[in-house]
């Protein structure tokens, strides 16, 4: 018996379907490591929970430091903001440099957590309200940080990852964003980038904290297609001496529907339905089938937490799609079945669309972007 090689609610290493992004990110690292230079643009992975944003996020991370890069990890949202995360980030992963190299960025740190205000202690900055167009004083003091760490002697390059980005206060955003911009225009030759990973909506949460987010590199991550589905699922079972018949590959990859998250619960819950399969060993339609069922109970709570976390006027949005099928359904459909004018659906669409429930599927279309939250609705109603 040997135990899943499959990672449902875990941080996968292998992000199958993800070349692209990977590719792009090699390209940057070669021009950050390579050239010593600046990745002048922030890159922001965009999608819906469950499509590997974070893992692929991890993955970039590994590939930095590997390339001999200093790696700050940050995770937006929690407390304190986004720049005193950076410069805690920053104060750890510098901890073990030499005394001397520490003494002048340990000034910097301090002249920045000072800048953001620490408990106990006033704001330098304290009258500044900040909007879209105000450079936040704190800018100037970030930039001196990164200038630091990414010229170290005991760094190859600096590179800042941001999870959650969607999560970040304003001010955070605005202050990381303009001490890029001052490194775009006179910092070319400090090898430093930002690659940040968020929901659907982080373009427009970035968009309402600064004027000039077309600096900003957003690609938005898509559902596997069905050869990523199909290495998803293989490569790791082989790895392990267990094959996978060709109807059960097909079954679990309709199952899923490009749906990352339910690609690794599918093949998780075929591999325990198969009792853990031994080197020689073939997973079949009978264990996908008892995995599907076995499976749909996890389903069925991601769903109910999804729908409990909806106001009534979401639900009532989302039972009209349901309603209309399991595809794409058109914005005037929806309305008609709710019995109001397709102009007043904005609200509650973009909403679903920040919580990362639907997307857009065309112009003028919306889907879920679970496969089965459709049919979980429907069965809600009878």
């Amino acid at each position: 018996m040997q135990p899943s090689p499959y990672t449902p609610g875990d941080l996968a290493r292998d992000v199958p379907g993800r070349g692209l992004q990977i590719a792009e990110f090699d390209e940057r690292l070669s021009y950050l490591v390579d050239l010593q230079r600046l990745v002048g643009r922030i890159r922001v992975d965009h999608g819906p929970r469950g499509y590997g944003k974070t893992s692929l996020l991890r993955h970039y991370q590994r590939r930095a430091e590997a390339r001999g890069a200093i790696t700050v990890w940050v995770t937006a949202g929690e407390e304190g903001g986004l720049v005193a995360q950076l410069a805690d980030g920053i104060r750890r992963a510098t901890a073990s440099w030499r005394s001397g190299a520490r003494s002048g960025l340990r000034e910097s740190l301090q002249a920045l957590t000072l800048s953001v205000g620490i408990p106990g202690i006033a704001r330098v900055d304290a009258a500044f309200e900040p909007d879209a167009t105000s450079t936040p004083s704190s800018a100037r003091e970030l930039e001196d940080v990164i200038r630091l760490v990414a010229t170290a002697d005991d760094a190859a390059a600096l590179v800042i990852l941001i999870d959650e980005i969607q999560a970040a206060d304003a001010a955070g955003i605005r202050t990381l964003a303009y001490a890029w911009q001052h490194l775009q225009a006179e910092g070319i030759d400090v090898p430093a980038a930002v690659f940040a990973a968020g929901l659907p909506n982080s373009p427009d949460v970035i968009a309402s904290a600064v004027t000039f987010s077309e600096r900003i590199a957003y690609r938005p991550l898509r559902p596997l297609s069905t050869e990523a589905g199909e290495i998803a699922i293989m490569e790791p079972s082989l790895r392990l001496g267990v094959r996978w018949d060709p109807k059960a590959l097909a079954s679990a990859l309709d199952v899923a529907d490009g749906y990352p998250y339910i690609v690794q619960l599918i093949a998780d819950a075929a591999w325990l339905a198969a009792e853990r399969p031994d080197p020689g060993a073939t997973i079949g339609e009978d264990h996908v089938r008892m995995g599907h069922a076995e499976m749909q109970a996890d389903l069925d709570a991601l769903f109910r937490g999804r729908w409990a976390n909806a106001t009534a006027q979401e639900q009532r949005f989302m039972s009209a799609m349901a309603d209309i099928g399991d595809g794409p359904a058109r914005r005037a459909d929806v309305a008609l079945r709710m019995r109001v004018s397709a102009e007043s659906l904005g609200v509650p669409r973009a909403r679903l669309i920040d919580k990362g429930f639907i997307q857009a599927a065309s112009r003028g279309t919306v889907e879920f972007t679970i496969p089965g939250f459709a049919a979980f609705i429907r069965d809600l109603e009878d």
